[in-house]
């Protein structure tokens, strides 16, 4: 078998188990996947798709590579539940996290869905979880994150207006994880992806052996 088959096959068993995995927890939670869209279901049932792994208060789990979500603004998650269903993001095949993510965000089957799924993910009490990066350091972090402070802001409050989702508090370990994604090419290189491309950049400026410092920066700053 040559490499790049052997590349292709494992891409295609990745595929394979995440849609499975995925079929599972929502016939698990909603009871049937193949239900049909209706008007006015109220969020918090719709999120019974969403808690398997983001956890019923939303403070998510880093074994299943889940950020916690609980308070984020109703304008991002829904944003990026219809950036998943388009395939503007978790369609690369290295992106393991995204896929998964990319088939639970069809289990809104209409924009009122998502629209009622985010907004009880904003109405869910903040949760700031304990680090997880060790040997990262706050301070050699700071002055890299001001990179990130024209769109994400000095607070990490984040700016709608931009696209830029508040970072502040926000899991250390995912943090690290997405700026390697963007530097790797697996997040932000979709046709269409008019943001993508822009934290891809940035996070290119940041140099691999600091990643983890910034991510633990992020994480400090109070919510």
């Amino acid at each position: 078998m040559s490499g790049s088959l052997g590349v292709q096959l494992g891409r295609a068993c990745r595929r394979l188990a995440v849609a499975a995995t995925c079929l599972v927890s929502s016939i698990v939670t909603t009871g049937c996947s193949f239900r049909s869209a209706q008007d006015g279901i109220p969020g918090d049932q719709l999120y019974a798709a969403c808690a398997p792994c983001h956890g019923k208060t939303g403070a998510g789990n880093a074994t299943l590579g889940a950020p916690r979500i609980a308070g984020m603004p109703k304008w991002y998650v829904a944003d990026q539940l219809r950036r998943f269903q388009a395939g503007l993001r978790g369609k690369h095949p290295d992106d393991n996290e995204g896929l998964r993510m990319r088939a639970m965000s069809r289990q809104m089957l209409s924009g009122a869905e998502i629209e009622a799924v985010a907004g009880h993910v904003a109405t869910l009490a903040p949760i700031t979880n304990a680090a997880q990066l060790h040997g990262a350091d706050q301070a050699t972090g700071a002055p890299i994150y001001a990179r990130c402070v024209p769109c994400h802001g000095a607070r990490g409050e984040g700016n709608e207006q931009v696209k830029a989702p508040p970072l502040a508090g926000q899991d250390d370990w995912y943090i690290g994880l997405q700026l390697r994604k963007y530097r790797a090419g697996v997040r932000g290189r979709a046709a269409g992806d008019t943001v993508g491309p822009i934290m891809q950049a940035m996070a290119s400026s940041v140099e691999p052996a600091a990643i983890n410092h910034v991510a633990a920066y992020v994480h400090a700053l109070p919510r």
